[in-house]
């Protein structure tokens, strides 16, 4: 039980996964930065400075809005750092689900999959458990008893 409630030692647990959504939201971030200063420009130009050049519409943008493009970037870390932990509770699970299915695939014993407690999908952790007590050719290991390390 007190591996379902244990920290995780990793953050990035499946690169594939976790590093295109990563990249995705990086993405969206440079847009969403770009239209709005984009759309501000536009702004200013259209409906308070109709008759200044683009040039000098720009750098009024960036001088006004400033404060505004520097707090958008220095957010870009939190969200970064907030969605591997997001992404952690869906990308974990599933590791550790092909993991236990690459030993059931060689041979190996399995046991049963347990999930910390605020990981996604846990009803596939029981389905999992379930199937490997059915099926004859898995040799599930039993929970490890505190007093019993000598198993491995």
């Amino acid at each position: 039980m007190s591996q379902t409630k244990s920290r995780r030692s990793r953050t990035l647990v499946d690169r594939e996964v976790q590093g295109g959504l990563l990249r995705k939201i990086a993405i969206h971030w440079i847009v969403f930065f770009v239209c709005n200063a984009i759309a501000l420009t536009i702004w200013i130009r259209l409906f308070e400075q109709p008759d200044a050049d683009w040039g000098q519409t720009f750098a009024d943008t960036m001088q006004r809005f400033m404060p505004f493009f520097v707090i958008t970037m220095a957010l870009i870390p939190a969200f970064v750092w907030d969605t591997l932990k997001l992404t952690n509770r869906f990308a974990g699970p599933i590791l550790r689900l092909r993991n236990a299915l690459a030993d059931v695939r060689t041979g190996r014993p399995v046991a049963p999959l347990q999930f910390r407690n605020d990981d996604f999908w846990q009803n596939i952790a029981a389905d999992f458990n379930a199937v490997i007590e059915r099926v004859p050719a898995v040799t599930p290991i039993a929970k490890p008893s505190p007093a019993s390390d000598s198993e491995v």
